[in-house]
This record gives structure tokens, sequence and C-alpha cells, in this order.
């Protein structure tokens, strides 16, 4: 039976193995809320201060606080669909409420993993990590707010030495910055 890669797991030739890797998860992630904070504070700000306006003045301000509500809950939806995925082979970012957009970067093609940890983050045991490839639509992809960003960056950083060494490919610099 040829599963949807084309490969049949019945047949275990040198030839099948060497061209169809099975891809495997090894992670699978969102980004923490914590990216909403500013927001969810700016616009319950607003939203408070427009629904006292609203007893005082015209019920219309009120419209604003709905506004502010509609805001903050977009943006709970963009962060909370927002998906990432790291295989044996590429890691993928998948981000949008209504509509999706796919990134993904071939781990071969990892140049250089950033681990970044702001303080506010590290409060919560958090960080953003930064991916830095050879390839030309993502070149830079983030892993924003992401818990436990210490292990995933180790783990991403002997996946792409693995997948390096599977593909045979080395990295080569020519200087040109």
């Amino acid at each position: 039976m040829e599963n949807n890669l084309g490969f049949d797991p019945s047949k275990n030739t040198a030839a099948q193995s060497a061209d169809h890797h099975l891809e495997s998860t090894i992670w699978t992630g969102k980004s923490s809320q914590i990216l909403n904070i500013k927001y969810f504070a700016l616009y319950g700000i607003i939203a408070i201060g427009s629904l006292v306006l609203a007893n005082y003045y015209s019920g219309w301000i009120s419209i604003v606080a709905g506004l502010c509500a509609l805001r903050m809950l977009y943006s709970w939806f963009y962060i909370n669909t927002a998906t990432y995925t790291l295989t044996n082979q590429r890691i993928i970012r998948k981000v949008g409420v209504f509509n999706r957009e796919t990134f993904e970067i071939e781990l071969y093609r990892v140049k250089d993993v950033l681990l970044l940890e702001p303080f506010i983050y590290r409060i919560f045991s958090l960080g953003n990590i930064r991916l830095v490839s050879s390839q030309k639509t993502t070149h830079n992809l983030v892993l924003d707010a992401i818990h436990k960003p210490t292990e995933l960056r180790e783990q991403i950083r002997k996946l792409v030495e693995t997948r390096r060494s599977e593909k045979g490919v080395g990295e080569f610099d020519t200087g040109n910055y």
C-alpha cells in the first residue's frame, strides 16, 4: 500500500529509502499569548475609558469599546492559530486567521540558529529562535515566544547537522554580505 509520498513500505529497497526518507514530526508548538500583552493592555484601557465616557456623553462612544474588543479577539486568534512544526527534514510556520500563509525552510539550508531571550520572556521560560537560511524565499524565520527555547534550539541544531550529513551538503560562504 503506497502512502501519499509515493513510498511503498512493503518494498524496502535501497533506492526507495534513499529517495524517499519518511518525514516525521519531531515537535509542534505555538507562540505564547505574551506577544499580545501590549495590545490587550492598550485596547483594554481604551475600551474601559470609552465605556466610562459613554455614561457621561453619547452612548455611541461605546462602539469604540466594541471595536477594541474585536481587535483584541483578532489578536488572540492570530497568535492562537499560528503553528510551528519541526520535522526531521524541515521547519514549517503557518500563520493567518482568514488568509493562511505557510513558510518553510529545509533543515539542510539552515545556516545559523540564534536564540534571543528578552528579560520579560525569560520570566516565563520563553524565547525567540531565529533561523537564518540560504533559502531565497524564507531567508529568516523567527519562532516567536516559544516555551523552553534552549532545548528546542539544540534540537534544531542537531537535526540540521543530521540532515546536512544525509544530503551530503556543507556550508560555503563567499564573503559577500
